[in-house]
C-alpha cells in the first residue's frame, strides 16, 4: 500500500496534520493529526509501498516498543487511512 499522491503532510505548530490537494480536496473532511510513529510509517509510506509486516519491522527497528504496539500502531494507522481514502493499492 502507499499514500495517495495528492496527500500530504503540513507542520501546523508542532502538529502533523493530513492535508488534501486536487481531486481529494473536494471530498477529504476528516481532521487528522499524526504522533511521532505515525509521521513515521507516513513518510515511508509516500516513499514507496509497503505491507504490514514491512511496516512493522520498520517501527521495530526505529522505536523502543513491542511487536505488539507496533502491530497495533500499524494496523490503526491503515484503518484510519483506509476509511479516509488516503491509501492506493497498488
Amino acid at each position: 500500500m502507499k499514500i495517495k499522491s495528492d496527500f500530504s503532510l503540513k507542520n501546523i505548530h508542532g502538529n502533523y496534520v493530513v492535508v488534501a490537494s486536487g481531486e481529494s480536496a473536494r471530498s477529504f473532511t476528516a481532521s487528522i493529526v499524526l504522533q511521532k510513529t505515525a509521521v513515521f510509517m507516513w513518510n515511508l509510506l509516500k516513499e514507496k509501498e509497503m505491507n504490514k509486516e514491512q511496516l512493522v519491522n520498520a517501527l521495530l527497528q526505529n522505536f523502543d516498543i513491542s511487536t505488539v504496539l507496533a502491530l497495533n500502531d500499524v494496523d490503526s494507522f491503515f484503518r484510519i487511512l483506509k476509511e479516509n481514502e488516503i491509501l492506493e493499492s497498488l
